[in-house]
């Protein structure tokens, strides 16, 4: 039997939305059975031949620092499901809209990492404009990185293209200021040296724009300008299809239909909250994080992208990826 544990606390919108999902994730998938970690008397009676439920009120607000989790929250929604997850085989993963720096923490130290290890990256998975998809890794969860960090991540990335895209040899880049070698921070310039190294198809560095341009299958980069990265093209994004659905509101019936099919062209690529989460990479078991104005649509894809990666043997191309970066 597969199981995914779902957090029903910590999201922007309560637990409705998330509950929902969850709802309708059992709906689209009749074999699957959840874990459902939040207050008992919201969750349906009808569910319960399928659910299993950590009860629970407390979640770790994203206002609160991520060793919270260590400070007597041992019935924390996030503490109970990692500890869900550790200890029940038939666990193959957990998702969750709560406080990402507590995730990470309590994934470290409560469920483990892959040998090798130090700390566990985020990645976000988008859609290029050709179609294609592209793994950014880190997007948020290490904002100080040495430049082993960011070796080691291009080995979790590849790893993870390798598994959800089903790609042989995918294509590595470096996130800098320029393509040329040689350009960058010190960071950035030193992490070129240890990638290049590594057994990958590593092409260089890559620029901002070549984030959904399709010049890579996976984009290297600290978390912080990872992160800044992913919300602003985010906010493009947001930012051009409002321009469409205004544009639509004042056009002739006519002409409605070329603006919805210029929105069913853009949405994929920039509504990232309905499309999935972010993946950690390098935890013993995945981890999907959500976006905190997460909907139920953003839980039905984060299952979705969760099984995909178990049906492709994720764990086995983490686990055999070899995480010892080479000397600087």
């Amino acid at each position: 039997m597969k199981k995914i544990i779902i957090d029903l606390l910590g999201a922007d919108g309560g637990v409705e939305p998330l509950l929902q999902g969850a709802i309708d994730t059992l709906n689209a998938y009749p074999e699957l059975h959840l874990v459902l970690a939040g207050p008992e008397p919201v969750i349906p009676s009808s569910l319960m031949s399928r659910v299993e439920i950590l009860n629970t009120d407390d979640y770790i607000r994203n206002d609160e620092p991520a060793t919270a989790i260590f400070n007597g929250r041992d019935e924390s929604s996030i503490a109970l499901s990692l500890a869900k997850l550790k200890s029940d085989d038939e666990c193959i993963g957990y998702i969750s809209a709560g406080n990402t720096g507590a995730i990470l923490v309590g994934a470290t130290f409560r469920l483990g990492l892959t040998a090798g290890l130090k700390t566990p990256a985020l990645s976000s998975s988008l859609r290029c404009n050709n179609g294609q998809r592209v793994c950014l890794v880190d997007c948020g969860a290490n904002v100080n990185c040495t430049a082993k960090d960011l070796a080691q991540f291009a080995l979790l990335g590849n790893a993870f293209a390798k598994s959800m895209y089903g790609l042989e040899q995918p294509r590595i880049a470096l996130l800098s200021v320029g393509r040329e070698p040689g350009k960058g921070n010190p960071l950035t310039v030193e992490a070129y040296k240890l990638i290049e190294q590594l057994p990958l198809n590593f092409i260089g560095n890559a620029e901002g724009y070549d984030l959904i341009n399709g010049y890579a299958d996976v984009i290297v980069a600290d978390g912080y300008a990872g992160n800044l990265m992913l919300k602003c093209v985010e906010a493009a994004g947001q930012t051009a299809m409002q321009i469409v659905k205004n544009q639509m509101s004042e056009a002739s019936s006519e002409s409605q239909k070329t603006y919805e099919a210029l929105l069913g062209e853009l949405s994929p690529i920039f509504d990232l909250n309905s499309k999935g989460g972010a993946t950690f990479l390098g935890t013993k078991k995945p981890i999907i994080k959500m976006h905190g104005c997460a909907v139920a649509e953003t839980v039905v894809s984060c299952v979705e992208q969760l099984l995909t990666l178990n049906d492709a043997g994720f764990d086995r191309y983490i686990a055999g990826a070899g995480y010892t970066a080479p000397e600087s």
